[in-house]
């Protein structure tokens, strides 16, 4: 499972978002709301092309 962080666009809808990540088996992991960031989990590669009304970016989380 890949881990990926994406910068949410404003006044975003968080029940709207996990409701179109679950239709896609994308996991929402973590939202940190001072950074407008979330934390998804999926098996097949996100991007911001996949949900454009929702995330200015996704990128994968390189762990070291």
């Amino acid at each position: 499972m890949k881990t990926y962080l994406a910068v949410l666009k404003k006044s975003i809808n968080l029940k709207d978002l996990e409701k179109e990540l679950q239709k896609k088996n994308i996991k929402l992991v973590t939202h940190y709301k001072t950074i407008g960031v979330v934390k998804l989990e999926s098996e097949l590669p996100v991007s911001e092309k996949d949900f454009p009304e929702y995330f200015l970016s996704v990128e994968e989380d390189k762990i070291i």
